[in-house]
């Protein structure tokens, strides 16, 4: 004992002298430690045995099935929204068409062949022409009109965009004609959803001259190959009170194809179609002046098949037309819902724990339909509300 203690007192010395102890040698890597014979041996079988289950049941296994975000968020079943008629309209219809923020419209008088009337005028205009017209019909520059098509059309952009109220349509009178009739189906269908007393304006916004209405025939092209979910990001869109599209363009089919449209919440719903009816969205424009109480659609209803039209490079699309009741950008959007209604209703919601609203009841912030249709036009509506920045 006494040798041992002598040797670690020379040993703490010899450290306290030098300054510092030498490190000791570093502990075994696995590169160089080997197992022995017997351990390998028992590895090796253990290693065959796991493999061979593995095998097994990679076998019997089916593969995972992955589903993109987009799908995931989709009813891709087609069924067919409410059904509400300009002749006799239902008012629970029309309350069903508010939660939704679509429905099917009868009674409205279109004469059955003037859609593909229009369709074969609008085919045979050169869409890379009227880049820089469509873009002024919307009411932008070349430069506020964002990334656009070589081509000036393809999915991204809109084909042709046609100002029905200024007269720009005298050399297509069948597409003028359309336009025309739907545009006042289109204002028929403002004044029905201004009197429903549970989820309308409570007055009509175009009556006595108090706005401008505008009319804008909307052509778009949709690939031969988009019979699915649209592609994140190639859809374009505009601002509107309603949009109207007639889901039996396509001649010669024996059943109408369904419907494409973007819910409140960003989910894609197939809509399927019914016999001679039109197809109509309730806008953003809408949704504010409602304060609220409609649901909206985001952007326009996508065909998942259209009559076919011949390009200029030999290929073959497919056209749509979706008339849009909009407004000119100078207008200020807010809520028509008088005040003493809607801050009833916001205090009846708060109570039910649904209360969103300032003090007043407004839900929606004032704000100028110009830089609103900007942003619209250049959002990719799956991913955000283009209203959110809006709400109260």
């Amino acid at each position: 004992m006494a040798a041992s203690s002598s040797e670690a007192d020379t040993a703490t010395s010899r450290t306290t002298a030098g300054g510092s102890a030498l490190p000791g040698p570093p502990p075994p890597t696995p590169s160089n430690h080997h197992a022995a014979p017997s351990s390998a041996a028992a590895g090796g079988t253990t290693d065959a045995a796991l493999s061979a289950f593995l095998h097994r049941l990679l076998l019997s296994s089916p593969a995972p099935q992955l589903r993109s975000p987009l799908a995931a968020r989709s009813q891709a079943s087609p069924s067919p929204p409410p059904l509400v008629s300009l002749e006799s309209p239902d008012q629970r219809a029309l309350r069903d068409a508010a939660d939704v923020g679509y429905f099917h419209l009868a009674g409205h008088g279109l004469p059955s062949e003037l859609p593909s009337s229009a369709l074969a005028e609008l085919s045979q205009l050169d869409a890379s022409t009227r880049l820089e017209s469509n873009l002024r019909t919307l009411g932008f520059s070349e430069e506020e009109g964002g990334e656009q098509d070589v081509d000036g059309g393809g999915a991204d952009n809109p084909a042709v965009v046609f100002d029905a109220c200024e007269g720009d349509m005298d050399a297509l009178p069948a597409a003028a004609e359309y336009a025309r009739r739907m545009r006042d189906v289109g204002m028929r269908v403002v004044a029905l959803l201004s009197g429903c007393p549970d989820t309308g304006f409570r007055e009509e916004p175009f009556a006595e001259g108090r706005r401008k209405p505008r009319c804008l025939l909307w052509a778009s092209r949709v690939s031969t190959a988009d019979t699915a979910l649209p592609a994140l990001g190639k859809a374009k869109a505009y601002p509107y009170v309603v949009a109207l599209h007639c889901q039996w363009e396509a001649s010669g089919q024996e059943e109408a194809p369904p419907s494409w449209v973007m819910n409140d919440g960003g989910e894609w719903t197939a809509v399927g179609a019914r016999d001679g009816v039109i197809l109509v969205t309730i806008g953003d424009i809408a949704q504010v002046w409602s304060n609220g109480k409609l649901k909206k659609v985001r952007g326009m209803a996508r065909p998942t098949s259209a009559a076919p039209m011949e390009t200029q490079h030999g290929e073959t699309d497919r056209l749509s037309l979706t008339v849009l009741i909009t407004l000119s950008l100078d207008n200020i959007i807010s809520p028509l819902v008088p005040l003493s209604n809607a801050a009833g209703e916001g205090r009846e919601d708060e109570a039910n724990g649904a209360g969103a609203d300032d003090e007043d009841g407004w839900r929606f912030h004032s704000f100028l339909l110009e830089d609103y249709a900007w942003r619209v036009y250049n959002q990719r509506l799956q991913f955000k509300d283009p209203l959110v920045r809006y709400r109260i």
